[in-house]
């Protein structure tokens, strides 16, 4: 019942509203979109979408903090790797938190999952590894030690080969698993201009 009443209600969204939020969701966190977008966009048309696909637009945000860095989600399936490399493309770089402030926000644009915390739970990435020294976590976009830290009670235990840091949305700290690993997604870092 209530999933037609959203499919009815989102069927006749203007279309303002779906095109900048496709723009925005697939631009990078300092640009715009196109004047002729926007005028496009102003007039009010019935949308050819999926009400999920448009739900999933509205769940990738982005958080400023410290006006220096946007930090967003990206809700793909990847691999540590293949997470680092999505992100450089992307203009930006695996996302690592340096203080409190900075992972808080993290948290909050990955969410709080109300499921058990028993495995399989969320996974997304940040930039950390210990891939080169066992139980020495660094940057895994620079190579340098990481300065701040915050895993999980009982966490990195290394449980099978686990080398690759990331958080999760049924849990505030940082826990390691195979860096082969595919995740639900991956948090990216941009610096502001």
């Amino acid at each position: 019942m209530f999933y037609s009443r959203v499919t009815q209600a989102l069927a006749f969204v203007p279309v303002v509203v779906v095109a900048l939020l496709v723009a925005e969701s697939h631009s990078f966190p300092t640009q715009h979109a196109a004047p002729q977008t926007i005028v496009a966009a102003q007039l009010t048309l019935p949308i050819a979408m999926e009400p999920v696909a448009l739900l999933r637009i509205l769940n990738e945000s982005s958080f400023t903090t410290t006006g220096r860095k946007t930090y967003r989600a990206y809700e793909h399936a990847a691999t540590h790797p293949q997470a680092l490399q999505a992100c450089r493309q992307l203009g930006g770089r695996l996302a690592l938190p340096t203080n409190q402030e900075e992972d808080l926000q993290i948290s909050r644009i990955i969410g709080i999952s109300f499921v058990s915390a028993q495995w399989p739970f969320p996974v997304y990435w940040i930039s950390g590894s210990d891939e080169q020294e066992e139980g020495n976590f660094i940057d895994s976009v620079t190579g340098q030690s990481l300065n701040y830290i915050n895993y999980e009670a009982g966490q990195p235990d290394d449980a099978g080969g686990e080398d690759c840091l990331h958080k999760s949305t049924v849990f505030p700290g940082w826990n390691d698993l195979p860096c082969h690993y595919k995740g639900e997604g991956y948090v990216c870092e941009f610096m502001d201009e």
